[in-house]
């Protein structure tokens, strides 16, 4: 069993909520990004070619934040494992992904996640 400490546990926990906020804002700003763009580039000039590459470099680095998501929420499915595997139970952090909004009931909400 691992013995975690409570008070850093639930600072990952928060972090990790905070590190999916973070990567969906990232994400919000890369669409608008691509959406100012082409507007910007209607009847700018910029020949067919030229604004292509330039959408198809902003599509691709949505597309690492995209990926990067990914990556976080196997993370994510990892660090629940380890709290399934220690003293601390699952629901006393709260979902990692930001999905357990403020209860009336104060009831714990959490989601489990498999790797």
């Amino acid at each position: 069993m691992l013995n975690l400490d409570t008070v850093k546990t639930q600072a990952v926990a928060d972090q990790t909520r905070q590190t999916f906020a973070a990567m969906d804002t990232a994400l919000l700003d890369a669409a608008q990004l691509t959406t100012a763009f082409i507007a910007a580039a209607q009847g700018s000039g910029l020949t067919a070619s030229e604004s292509q590459r330039i959408l198809q470099r902003i599509h691709e680095g949505a597309g690492k934040i995209i990926e990067g998501r990914s990556d976080m929420i196997r993370a994510t499915a990892l660090l629940t494992r380890c709290l399934e595997h220690s003293q601390i139970a699952v629901t006393a952090v709260g979902c990692p992904l930001g999905m357990d909004a403020p209860a009336q009931d104060e009831t714990p909400r959490h989601l489990t996640l498999v790797a």
